[in-house]
């Protein structure tokens, strides 16, 4: 919708009173992003008072509102000065302190309202109409306290408005042909406001009125290399901006001659990678409108990729970076090259021959090195980003390479993040920070390396960084494959974790330990405590596990000694923390105080550097290593975990465990063959475009290294383990269930069944490597409808779970038996939260992830009307259903996921937000669950107050028609909350009508003393389950037979296998009447034919049944 924003200026100019000898309102700001903080470092909204009197004024009893509602909200007792200047941040935290900054228990909408000031006399003071102000811009009075309005693009909060103040906002130019891949040449025209100029430009820079005749740089294809080479010449290059005066040609730009990327960007004499040929290209057209005495409008940014394959060019989504080419390649001030720098480095060191990471301009940090660009995104052929951001060279060593990693931020001019789902819908759907990284010391090996290492790992209990390769473009010229990975930061930490950026502790370790926020305090006096304490008392050790989390540190320093990175651990290293006054137990994952580590960059990892023999076990645990990579202080939080018996068992089996499951060759080498087929058809174009690996049968034999490594690397690890820890042999643990759909066994931190990495689906008898004389814990996990029984073998014994300190070799069985199904209550449905929820959504409706019958379906209205809202809309994420990173193992229910243990870093959970109630409305929680063939339900959850109601109240519905809500026979229809989470049932066994009911439904409201209230509170779910009895129990069942009966839902054939030469079927209806009988034929049974519901089907041999429940779609 167009914004008249010249309208909105002169209506403020028309209806808002002129006080220039009293007090008015002087400036305000409605979307603020990156121009101020308030005392609590958060972006928030605010309104400037300016006294234009020769008095002063106290303010107490002064309203200020944005409503109709005069007093919304009142001053203190605060005094503004003659001349002075009063910010108020309209932030919602309503904080009246005079001594300290003030803040309106309001925010303003960024669509627009009217702002008011009165009297207290009730006299209205000041008022502002609304008006839309672009984000980040102000809106005020200039000169200060006049009848004069005006847009500043530099807001002044609390000081006077003397920038550049505009009277209209011209509209962004309109581009008749939006970006993308064509196959066919056009022409291209664009459109702006009447009146106005268009400016536009073709190499990448921002259009500019002032650079019409074009600017020249300076850059260098030569440097000193060695010693007594030649500086090299200055050579020049040129960008300029063209007055629009027609359509523009786009055409197949392919065979041009190259720009940018015949510039040299590192310190060679003679650079290698410069290429031979006409590298492929696209054609990017920026513009922008400017008018005297306006605004000018946004630059709007198109990228045109013309070729005869139009959008099947490239196999990979397509990234485009468009910047000034002086700001990357300018020999004084280019980020991108070696420049100055390095001249100046070379004069103070002409008979140094170790380069290593002398200055250039491509080492310079900070906010003084980030440059502005416009990134644009498109994913299978559409642009579905184009915005500024932030762009600074990223890494350390790797900063020499010829193809630099890039870091974006998106939270730069006026942009929130980058706001696409990159790497699929389970991340995130906004990143403030990007890396564009080139592939660190793998560059010129597989390029992938590290991206393999972190998708082979993901699911252990540590971060790893998601992955996506992308085509590369810069200013129009192909730079390449880009490995496009997250970054850990603030906004990593808040976006996974909910970590503030002011509770947040993020250490980097990087040739020394730099809090990168927070302070390095917490982690000081972990390590002081352990080189002053031995954690073989196991005092110490308990003290140390609530300052870090002990499986964690296993999981990560098992994976970076087993892929042999050598390139740590003085460097390279990431841990974080909450900060938290003490330990807080079951606190969603890295929200309980302890540190955690992250894997990065293991890109020197699988034999890059060293051979798979080489011993990473003792380079970890080095007490003598040298200052780089393993110095004493580095090594010395393993060596002192090590010393506890307890940790010490752990490490070892924790690590057998991964060698026989994670770190398995065949495991290992399938994900590295899938990435590196993935990357295979675009790998040639990017071998030319850099010269980097020579050729594709070099990049092919270094990818057989590294399956090498992979195959050779877990014999040889176990050595090593063998060694460190005086182990006299490896052992074979020998595992084994009669069926498989009995039950499964768990073996020390791992589940021996195929929802575990490495593990196959049916997996027994399984053998595993363990250690002598290590004791290994043993798990029977029995599947629904049996029991565990008894161990057999080397291990004679009734107890689910036993421990076991193996000499040698050893055989075990678990035995499952078929459990009494009489009056069992089994689960029926279950709302699972985890990263399959989308993130940052409002939600309406979630399936149940589990069903024993069909579709069971939670709904959510909310109190707000026209929920769900998008970005746009003042109550965007406003009395909303949404994913909250929350877990709990409360009501947790394994075989409602696939047997699968619980993982907190898998687990999310479920927020309702504040307002509760608005307008007679509420939020309200409704779960159609069916309760068909079952009886005596049970429907319950986990939950927990975060400040926003301290009661759930519950109801039911058996209604065949319209729900008609009630609580009669609820033992506590209304449950008080508390800050923790609590385990809830709403217990309907004694509801006779709930039974075998197709229209039973749920509905959970909110009470408390303000359910109004909007402070951005919550209620937060986890684990809400059905459970009930099976009406199917008064059929007989004998000792049963071993069946497989799938697909089940079924919607045609029911595939029955079995080992048996004659099998007998009998169909029944769920109400015990026998439909169809006979012998079974071709294992199959064609259900096509019955209408949709729940039959039971008992299949017999030889005096012996089985009778199973069956749902037909």
């Amino acid at each position: 919708m167009k914004k008249n924003y010249i309208f909105l200026i002169l209506l403020m100019l028309i209806t808002a009173p002129f006080y220039a000898q009293s007090l008015v309102i002087n400036e305000i700001i409605t979307s603020n992003s990156a121009v101020n903080t308030d005392d609590d470092g958060s972006y928030e909204d605010w309104v400037e008072l300016y006294n234009g009197s020769s008095q002063s004024i106290n303010l107490q009893g002064y309203g200020l509102s944005d409503n109709t509602n005069p007093f919304k909200w009142v001053f203190p007792a605060k005094t503004i000065q003659p001349g002075e200047f009063l910010l108020v941040w309209c932030s919602e935290k309503n904080r009246t302190n005079p001594d300290l900054p003030l803040h309106a228990n309001f925010k303003i909408s960024a669509s627009g309202e009217t702002i008011t000031l009165t009297a207290a006399n009730g006299t209205t003071a000041d008022t502002y109409a609304p008006i839309i102000i672009p984000q980040n811009y102000s809106y005020g009075r200039q000169p200060d306290g006049s009848s004069t309005f005006r847009i500043f693009i530099e807001p002044t909060p609390g000081a006077a408005n003397t920038t550049t103040g505009y009277e209209e906002i011209l509209e962004a130019p309109v581009f008749s042909v939006p970006s993308g891949f064509y196959q066919d040449e056009f022409t291209l025209e664009i459109t702006g406001s009447a009146g106005a100029t268009i400016l536009y430009t073709i190499d990448g820079s921002e259009p500019d009125e002032n650079n019409l005749l074009g600017t020249t740089y300076h850059y260098k294809n030569q440097y000193p290399e060695n010693p007594g080479d030649a500086f090299g010449p200055l050579l020049e290059q040129s960008y300029i901006t063209h007055a629009y005066t027609g359509r523009i040609n786009i055409t197949d730009r392919n065979g041009v001659a190259n720009k940018i990327s015949a510039i040299s960007s590192t310190f060679h004499s003679a650079p290698y990678y410069i290429p031979g040929y006409e590298i492929p290209k696209s054609t990017v057209v920026r513009a922008k409108v400017i008018k005297e005495g306006a605004m000018p409008s946004p630059v709007i940014t198109k990228n045109y990729f013309v070729s005869p394959e139009g959008a099947s060019r490239f196999s990979f989504p397509v990234l485009a970076v468009n910047i000034g080419e002086d700001k990357l390649f300018d020999y004084s001030d280019g980020i991108y090259v070696a420049g100055q720098d390095f001249d100046e480095w070379r004069n103070n060191n002409p008979d140094e021959t170790d380069i290593g990471l002398s200055l250039a301009n491509y080492l310079r940090r900070g906010d003084a090195a980030e440059v502005k660009a416009n990134f644009s995104y498109f994913n299978n052929g559409e642009e579905v980003i184009s915005q500024e951001v932030g762009l600074r060279i990223h890494g350390g060593f790797t900063r020499s390479l010829p193809n630099k990693s890039l870091r974006v931020y998106g939270n730069k001019f006026g942009n929130q993040n980058l706001a696409f789902p990159f790497f699929g819908d389970t991340n995130s759907n906004g990143f403030e920070t990007l890396i564009l990284r080139n592939s660190g010391n793998d560059t010129e090996v597989t390029y992938f390396l590290d991206a393999f290492i972190h998708k082979s790992v993901e699911h252990l209990n540590f971060d790893t960084q998601d992955y996506k390769p992308v085509i590369g473009f810069v200013n129009g010229e192909y730079w390449g494959i880009i490995n496009l990975r997250e970054r850990y930061d603030k906004h990593y930490f808040k976006r996974v974790y909910n970590i503030n950026d002011d509770e947040l502790d993020h250490l980097e370790i990087g040739g020394m330990i730099e809090a990168k926020e927070g302070t390095t305090d917490h982690y000081d006096n972990m390590i002081s405590f352990v080189t002053n304490n031995s954690l073989a008392d196991q005092a110490n050790y308990d003290y140390i596990k609530t300052q870090l989390d002990p499986e964690n540190f296993a999981d990560y320093f098992i994976t970076e000694i087993f892929v042999d990175n050598t390139d740590w651990p003085s460097n390279n290293v990431e841990l974080y923390r909450k900060r938290t006054a003490a330990y807080v137990p079951n606190a969603a994952t890295g929200n309980d105080g302890r540190w955690r580590w992250a894997l990065k960059d293991t890109d020197v990892g699988f034999g890059l550097a060293t051979s798979y023999t080489h011993n990473n076990l003792a380079h970890a645990t080095a007490v003598d290593g040298p200052a780089y990579p393993n110095p004493e202080w580095s090594t010395i939080l393993l060596r002192k975990m090590l010393e506890n018996e307890e940790f010490k068992n752990y490490f070892i089996n924790r690590f057998a465990d991964l060698l026989n499951t994670t770190f398995l060759p065949s495991r290992m080498q399938a994900i590295f063959d899938g990435y590196k087929n993935n990357l295979a058809p675009e790998m040639p174009a990017h071998i030319d475009r850099w010269r980097a690996m020579g050729s594709m049968q070099t990049w092919d034999n270094y990818s057989g290294a590294i399956r090498g490594f992979a195959d050779n690397r877990p014999p040889v690890q176990r050595d090593h383990i063998r060694e460190k820890f005086d182990i006299q042999q490896n052992i074979n643990a020998s595992l084994n269930i009669e069926d498989d759909s009995q039950g499964y066994i768990s073996i020390n931190t791992i589940n021996i069944n195929g929802n575990t990495p490495g593990v196959d689906a049916h997996p027994y008898p399984w053998t595993g490597i363990y250690f002598s004389n290590i004791p290994v814990t043993l798990k029977a996990v029995a599947q629904p409808g049996y029991v565990f029984s008894h161990w057999t073998g080397d291990i004679n014994s009734t107890d689910v779970q036993v421990t076991y300190t193996p000499a040698a070799d050893f055989n075990i069985t678990a035995h499952f038996v078929p459990t009494d199904v009489t009056n069992v209550s089994e689960p029926i449905y279950f709302w699972m939260f985890d990263g399959n929820v989308a993130n940052d959504t409002p939600l309406v409706n979630l399936d149940a992830t589990f069903s024993a019958l069909g579709r069971a379906i939670m709904q959510y209205q909310s109190c707000l009307t026209g929920y769900p809202f998008t970005s746009a809309n003042a109550n965007w994420r406003k009395a909303s259903m949404e994913r909250r990173n929350s877990p709990t193992e409360i009501n947790y229910i394994p075989e409602a996921n696939d047997d699968l243990a619980f993982a907190n870093s898998d687990m999310k959970g479920l927020q309702i937000k504040q307002p509760f109630q608005r307008d007679g409305l509420q939020n309200t929680m409704i779960f159609n669950i069916p309760s068909t063939g079952y009886r005596d339900i049970k429907f319950a959850f986990a939950l927990k107050d975060e400040g926003a109601a301290s009661a759930v109240v519950a109801e039911y519905s058996v209604s065949t028609s319209n729900p008609v809500w009630q609580n009669v026979g609820l033992v506590n229809p209304s449950m008080s909350l508390t800050s923790d989470y609590q385990l809830f049932e709403v217990d309907l066994s004694s509801i006779a009508e709930a039974n075998n009911n197709t229209n039973l439904k749920v509905r959970l409201r909110f009470t408390g003393n303000d359910m109004i209230v909007d402070n951005g509170d919550r209620v937060t779910f986890n684990n809400i389950s059905v459970h009930g009895v099976s009406l199917t129990t008064n059929i007989d069942r004998h000792e049963q037979l071993l069946v497989k009966m799938y697909p089940n839902p079924v919607s045609d054939v029911l595939n029955i296998a079995h080992a048996y030469n004659v099998v007998n079927y009998e169909l029944y209806a769920i109400d015990g009447k026998l439909i169809s009988s006979g012998i079974l034929k071709n294992q199959q049974l064609d259900m096509a034919q019955l209408q949709a519901g729940v039959y039971l089907l008992k299949i017999s041999n030889n005096g012996q049944s089985v009778t199973k429940k069956i749902v037909k779609q």
